[in-house]
């Protein structure tokens, strides 16, 4: 069988009753508890409920390839969709890179339909207070791949904010090579000193401080001799 037109089956079939109240962290890492709801197959009033934890490492400005190879503990079928995912969503991205690492805790059969259970596990987190988690149901063959599409989806949902962020703090603007960050001054300084007798010779003396002036000096005599 096809395995993206067995994603598309699983995706079709998964919802996100619940998102996390906060999105993925720019600096630091992030820690999602999950509960996953599936009905179980043949068993049309039996239902799992598995929990577990997804930690979010805080974005890095790496490359738009990042969803290969960036699942860890989610399967066999988590390198596959991982390069599905980098195909569909790579663009989306570019720029930074997540990475993810998935715990599963508990597991257990639930003699109730899968709807039921989760409106009853829903009702359990709101009473609770757990805004930092995540209630999905999906199939139960192949409910990892579920849980990986639901993290994409948070990817996306953060990475406008994780982008500001970092831009906010520096972190895209290139390293500036001190010689042409030198030579830039030394231009802005000929340029002052063409209109501003006083610039003369705070050019001199930045031209003597450099070591530039023996490059500079005929242009330098010519500014003074006008």
């Amino acid at each position: 069988m096809d395995s993206r037109k067995s994603y598309r089956d699983i995706l079709k079939k998964t919802a996100v009753v619940k998102v996390p109240k906060r999105r993925i962290s720019t600096f630091g890492f992030t820690k999602i508890r999950y509960f996953f709801v599936s009905q179980v197959p043949s068993f049309s009033d039996r239902s799992r409920l598995r929990e577990g934890v997804v930690t979010a490492e805080s974005p890095k400005i790496i490359t738009p390839d990042f969803f290969k190879n960036r699942f860890e503990g989610f399967g066999e079928e988590s390198e596959d969709f991982g390069r599905w995912l980098s195909d569909n969503y790579g663009p989306s991205f570019r720029g930074l890179q997540y990475r993810f690492k998935n715990e599963l805790t508990s597991g257990k059969m639930e003699i109730l339909p899968a709807r039921t259970l989760c409106d009853n596990v829903k009702k359990n987190l709101s009473a609770e207070g757990w805004e930092q988690s995540a209630l999905i149901r999906g199939p139960d063959a192949g409910w990892q791949v579920s849980l990986m599409k639901f993290i994409a989806d948070e990817c996306m949902r953060s990475f406008a904010g994780n982008l500001r962020e970092l831009d906010e703090h520096g972190y895209f603007d290139l390293p500036v090579d001190p010689e042409v960050k030198r030579r830039k001054e030394i231009e802005g300084l000929f340029s002052k000193a063409r209109g501003n007798p006083d610039a003369v010779a705070v050019l001199g003396d930045r031209l003597k401080e450099s070591g530039l002036f023996r490059e500079y000096e005929d242009r330098f005599f010519k500014l003074v001799q006008k």
